[in-house]
């Protein structure tokens, strides 16, 4: 077996365990889909029908639309639940001190070799969370814009998940990783970016800066305009990529260091 085919398979391989280690975990992947379910159907089954007006941030200008309360409860819900979600699996990702990792350095498996399939099973669980978010509403709900709509459940769980990961990584308490995790999202995507609180808020421009906010606009401008928000999706990116950054910087200096060790000792 020649030296990329091989890396290919130990690549897979390290995919696969990764599935298999969230699967061990009690709740395993079951959240993932009850979790949304469970919090739209409520929505569904108390929200009011009245019409309420909120306000959409474009680049430079600002537009104010009547929309459903009913609508805006169940596109606030799944902004808010898919943050917290994402950013508890990746805890559950990263919330490791890597000493396993020696185990492998046998096969030949360098760092990046790891991070990768790490970080690929995380993107494919934005994914499938940001696919599952999108058609539940769209059950609900009648909206055009759905790629858009899909692109920017995506974006937010990349967000938010970079952080739990990042959070994950610096605590070597799991509650207390767990608890920076719940009181972002609480605060965040819970709570400022609700469209009828920002909407009237005294000091707007610092709930621009949340890391919800840009991915929210996006999903917002998606389901209650006609326009493509091309400013909140960019400042997304740039948001997911900086977290991004100092998450694989993060996850790259602690195995390395396994890395290292482990030769050091032979």
């Amino acid at each position: 077996m020649n030296k990329r085919n091989r890396e290919k398979s130990v690549f897979l391989l390290l995919y696969s365990q990764t599935f298999k280690e969230l699967m061990r975990n009690k709740l395993g992947l079951v959240l993932i889909f009850v979790i949304p379910t469970v919090f739209l159907a409520v929505v569904e089954w108390t929200a009011g029908s009245g019409t309420l007006p909120i306000k959409l941030y474009f680049f430079k200008q600002i537009t104010e639309v009547f929309i459903n309360a009913r609508e805006m409860s169940l596109v606030f819900m799944a902004a808010a639940i898919g943050g917290f979600l994402m950013s508890y699996y990746a805890v559950l990702l990263f919330h490791k001190d890597f000493e396993y990792f020696r185990y492998c350095v046998h096969m030949k498996l360098s760092p990046v070799t790891f991070i990768a399939s790490r970080f690929c099973f995380f993107f494919s669980l934005v994914t499938v969370l940001g696919i599952y978010t999108t058609l539940l509403m769209r059950s609900l709900m009648s909206f055009s814009q759905i790629i858009s709509v899909l692109i920017g459940f995506i974006l937010l769980g990349a967000i938010y998940g970079a952080y739990g990961g990042i959070v994950g990584i610096l605590s070597k308490d799991f509650m207390i990783a767990i608890l920076f995790v719940a009181l972002l999202a609480n605060i965040d995507a819970g709570w400022l970016q609700n469209p009828v609180f920002y909407s009237t808020a005294q000091q707007s421009e610092i709930i621009r800066w949340f890391p919800a906010f840009f991915p929210c606009q996006f999903i917002f401008s998606s389901i209650f305009s006609e326009k493509t928000n091309l400013w909140a999706a960019l400042m997304s990116l740039l948001y997911a990529s900086a977290l991004f950054g100092i998450l694989f910087l993060s996850v790259r200096y602690k195995i390395k260091g396994v890395y290292h060790g482990y030769h050091s000792k032979k």
